[in-house]
């Protein structure tokens, strides 16, 4: 069974561009694809949480068209960017599929099960940290998350900010998180392992700002209708949803978990002691615990 560490990248060429992405874990069940945060790749990862659902569920990991090594435009909005992956699993031959998405990824998963139902049987929705498009009682956060989030080279302290409780308990689970992310190595896989989007610039940033501007209008009241949002049609998800969120996020409000959860027919929400945007990354094992459990239920 390949792993976190081992599991060989594949390719698959699409209307757009050409898709990189791994397959690892259980052979039976349906597959887990899991679609990560804001200038994040495949090797970005927690290896401790992919391998411990990898376990007993095939996971599927893809990197984002334009980001690691996809090839192609980086997606200007979070519909585009659920038109991208769900074209991907046509290609790749899947029609029944459960979706985990972390921070940005949320949204995508959110529009893929919204606006693709019709021909992708999506059994299970997990949205970790995150929130739906804007809402008159969605509210936004008042903390400075973009200075962090686009630095020119991403580093733990950056993540100490934005991922994890500012507390001596947080920055452990940081820097144990930050140690963990070197498990995949050239040695392991035979592939050299990719960067965080856009890191020292080396794309003058295109890939991070791309990005950027899908979350701008996924936040924007006007830019954000039909298809293009989910506030307005959460309750158009009627398979279960399970809503994960840290005590306190800094980036998005913990709040918006709840509210989230309220508003669909079959939600139930999990809130993290003493953690943050990253709580799945600090409490890595129960989360995949509750996930599997979730998925078995």
């Amino acid at each position: 069974m390949s792993t976190y560490e081992t599991a060989k990248t594949q390719y698959v060429a699409s209307s757009t561009g050409k898709f990189a992405y791994r397959r690892l874990g259980a052979s039976q069940e349906t597959p887990l694809l899991c679609l990560i945060h804001f200038r994040g790749t495949m090797d970005k990862w927690d290896p401790l949480l992919i391998n411990s659902l990898a376990e007993v569920r095939p996971v599927i990991l893809v990197d984002y068209l334009g980001i690691g090594q996809s090839e192609g435009r980086v997606a200007p909005s979070f519909r585009e960017s659920a038109e991208d992956i769900a074209e991907f699993l046509s290609l790749i031959n899947i029609d029944k599929i459960d979706l985990l998405g972390f921070s940005i990824g949320a949204f995508v998963v959110q529009l893929i099960a919204l606006n693709h139902g019709d021909k992708l049987n999506v059994e299970h929705l997990i949205i970790c940290g995150s929130s739906s498009s804007v809402g008159p009682d969605m509210p936004e956060t008042k903390n400075d998350y973009i200075t962090d989030a686009t630095v020119k080279n991403l580093e733990v302290q950056h993540f100490k900010s934005l991922f994890f409780a500012r507390t001596s308990e947080g920055g452990k689970a940081a820097d144990d998180w930050w140690a963990r992310l070197g498990a995949r190595t050239e040695s392991t896989s035979g592939e050299k392992p990719t960067n965080w989007a856009s890191q020292g610039l080396k794309d003058e940033g295109k890939a991070m700002m791309a990005q950027g501007q899908a979350y701008a209008g996924f936040q924007n009241a006007s830019s954000s209708q039909g298809r293009d949002g989910t506030y307005d049609r959460l309750s158009e998800l009627k398979m279960p949803v399970l809503v994960a969120q840290g005590s306190d996020d800094w980036m998005f409000p913990t709040l918006n978990s709840f509210l989230f959860q309220q508003k669909v027919s079959n939600g139930q929400l999990i809130v993290y002691p003493n953690s943050g945007h990253g709580f799945l990354y600090q409490h890595a094992r129960l989360f995949a615990k509750h996930v599997i459990a979730f998925l078995e239920g």
